[in-house]
């Protein structure tokens, strides 16, 4: 039995999904300038300098949330060995939990670490930019995912390299992540932040993927 083949859990996929096409001009207004991240670092900047691009990043993040959880879920890209002995109906809502406490621990480390000698702005952006490039990351999985599956189904190759995508795009965030730090500090403080800002919690959450 799947999670999805609950009433519970295929109607907060149903209800999640309208919630963001109801909201789907938010999504349309920031598409381009998540896209110039990419490209440029100081794009960041300039998406958290507007107040109401800011804003409806926030919206579609916070919208993203279970659908990015269920995405991961189905396509088998986090599951912890103790995931195994819950009913089928509590594996998603367990996944979805570490990944909420993930995001509260990250949360919590960025105001504990929040720079006092060095531009608040530049922090917060540097901080926000792991929702901009979250958000593309739902895409280009839905999208990679999506074909991956038609394609090659259930075979073990799909994993691996959809785990492999995910690892190299955390990389290219981590490096975007890191220019915005070293416009303000220098390189042995912006390694710092990273390790406690960014590598700190991602390893954790890795460790229990492995561990547990």
């Amino acid at each position: 039995m799947n999670a999805f083949d609950t009433p519970i859990i295929s109607g907060l996929a149903v209800l999640s999904t309208l919630v963001f096409l109801f909201n789907i001009r938010s999504f349309t207004r920031i598409l381009p300038a998540l896209v110039r991240c990419l490209v440029r670092w100081k794009s960041n900047l300039e998406l958290e300098n507007s107040l109401q691009l800011s804003r409806s990043r926030n919206l579609v993040a916070a919208l993203l949330f279970i659908p990015f959880s269920l995405l991961i879920y189905e396509l088998d890209l986090y599951r912890p060995q103790f995931l195994q002995q819950l009913s089928p109906i509590w594996q998603f809502p367990a996944v979805a939990g570490i990944f909420l406490a993930y995001l509260l621990l990250r949360g919590y480390l960025n105001r504990r670490l929040e720079m006092q000698d060095f531009g608040s702005q530049v922090f917060t952006a540097a901080n926000r930019s792991f929702y901009n490039y979250m958000i593309l990351l739902f895409l280009l999985l839905f999208a990679v995912g999506g074909l991956m599956q038609f394609f090659l189904g259930d075979l073990p190759a799909k994993n691996r390299i959809l785990t492999f995508l995910v690892a190299t795009y955390y990389l290219f965030f981590l490096l975007r992540r890191g220019q915005i730090f070293a416009s303000v500090c220098n390189p042995f403080t912006t390694i710092l932040y990273l390790c406690g800002l960014e590598i700190l919690p991602t390893g954790i959450l890795v460790i229990v993927a492995i561990l547990l």
